[in-house]
């Protein structure tokens, strides 16, 4: 008997030692590739929003603090439960779905959040309310302060044009909204309110996420990594959070899908001929919608183009690539403009990408598409005249029905 059990023990012996010996050797590994490689686990630092998809990224935070980022589920009324978050009861319900669009105002360089753009709708009943939506450049993302933003600086210039303080410019843009999201915004966020010019400034997303994140003509940039997580295996995320090694196989096994994603825009004229269509025809078509639907309701609306420096630089005979080539950016905001000209709506764009052609030219650019504080300035009086125009025009907005109401 003592002779059968000892190979046992030996196999068990062996079973344990070299379980023992992986296991040691996974720690080393992975504390190796954290001190000295300095790679990290995966933490997914943009907020998700339930409707919108993406939010702020500029709350780039840990994981366990993404639930109580503006417009997250902890605002929202949801509570952390040992599994899940789960709807408390007792907390306030809500008593309209624009909840949903509060995290806009609540942006790094928004000056009114949500709670102030209906106390000021509600309590100056003439006042001239501007609700600008868009991407990060309309944010005015690169701006140092909200007074620096393009936004600030053409509510003071709307103030002395118009010679009244109660004009108002509220900010619900959001960084890589694609038009699809601001269609949205629109419906959700600006709809309900009182609006006496709804001004959109965009089109750089619509063009260049795909190609900077591998999605979908006219998706959110950040569609495929939620749809990975929901269908992949759960697994490999898991893993992926905990562990630098895993992650960083997972991120470079992405980056190489957008590297071939970009080849294929940049090389095979034939790809990008249909992305190109597939990319101008949906931004047009959100863009239709939205004006149509301000038409619809009396609502004053204008859609601004956005330059970006690849562009600026090809008018000035100067070569700059962006996330595709020069010449692919080009053909691009070609084939946008094209379609926004035969639009029936075409007299309220403006065609926002010859602004920068002046004066300091490229120098008003602090990156590929945001403008410095020169290039701030530079926006808002570029707005001025048609935003002017079209307020003088348009008929006094009135207050929706039942909304101030319900704050009372």
């Amino acid at each position: 008997m003592n002779g059968q059990a000892k190979p046992a023990r030996n196999w068990a012996r062996s079973i344990v030692v070299t379980v023992a010996v992986l296991a040691v050797s996974a720690f080393a590994a992975e504390f190796a590739a954290r001190t000295f490689f300095g790679l990290e686990t995966l933490e997914y630092r943009r907020p998700y929003q339930p409707v919108f998809v993406s939010g702020d990224y500029h709350y780039l935070m840990p994981n366990a603090d993404l639930p109580y980022v503006p417009g997250g589920p902890v605002a929202l009324g949801y509570r952390e439960g040992p599994f899940g978050l789960f709807y408390e009861a007792t907390t306030p319900p809500p008593r309209s779905s624009t909840t949903f669009t509060d995290f806009l105002f609540a942006h790094r360089h928004a000056r009114y959040n949500a709670a102030e753009v209906d106390r000021i709708s509600c309590t100056e009943p003439d006042a001239v309310l501007v609700h600008v939506l868009g991407g990060s450049v309309a944010q005015g993302f690169s701006a140092d302060e909200s007074r620096d933003t393009w936004h600030a600086r053409l509510e003071l210039l709307l103030r002395e044009n118009l010679r009244r303080r109660d004009v108002y410019v509220f900010n619900a843009a959001m960084g890589g909204f694609v038009s699809l999201q601001e269609r949205l915004a629109y419906h959700l966020a600006v709809a309900p309110r009182r609006a006496s010019l709804v001004l959109i400034v965009n089109g750089y997303n619509d063009v260049t996420i795909p190609a900077n994140s591998a999605v979908r003509p006219g998706d959110p940039f950040q569609l495929g990594l939620r749809l990975s997580q929901l269908f992949n295996d759960g697994f490999i995320w898991w893993f992926a959070r905990h562990s630098a090694i895993a992650h960083t196989i997972l991120q470079n096994e992405f980056n190489e899908h957008v590297a071939r994603y970009r080849r294929l825009l940049n090389e095979d004229d034939a790809v990008f001929a249909r992305q190109a269509e597939a990319i101008t025809d949906i931004y047009v078509e959100n863009m239709n919608e939205v004006l149509g639907a301000c038409e619809g309701r009396g609502q004053a609306c204008l859609v601004g183009i956005q330059p970006a420096r690849s562009v600026t630089a090809a008018y000035l005979g100067v070569k700059s690539d962006d996330i595709l080539s020069q010449g692919r950016m080009v053909q691009l905001y070609r084939l946008l403009l094209d379609k926004v000209a035969a639009s029936p709506h075409r007299a309220k764009f403006v065609d926002l990408t010859h602004v920068f052609d002046k004066g300091e030219k490229l120098q008003h650019y602090a990156d590929s598409v945001h403008p410095n504080y020169a290039g701030q300035q530079v926006l808002a009086k570029a707005l001025l005249t048609p935003a002017l125009a079209t307020l003088r025009a348009a008929p006094v907005a009135l207050a929706t029905p039942g909304r101030c109401l319900r704050r009372e």
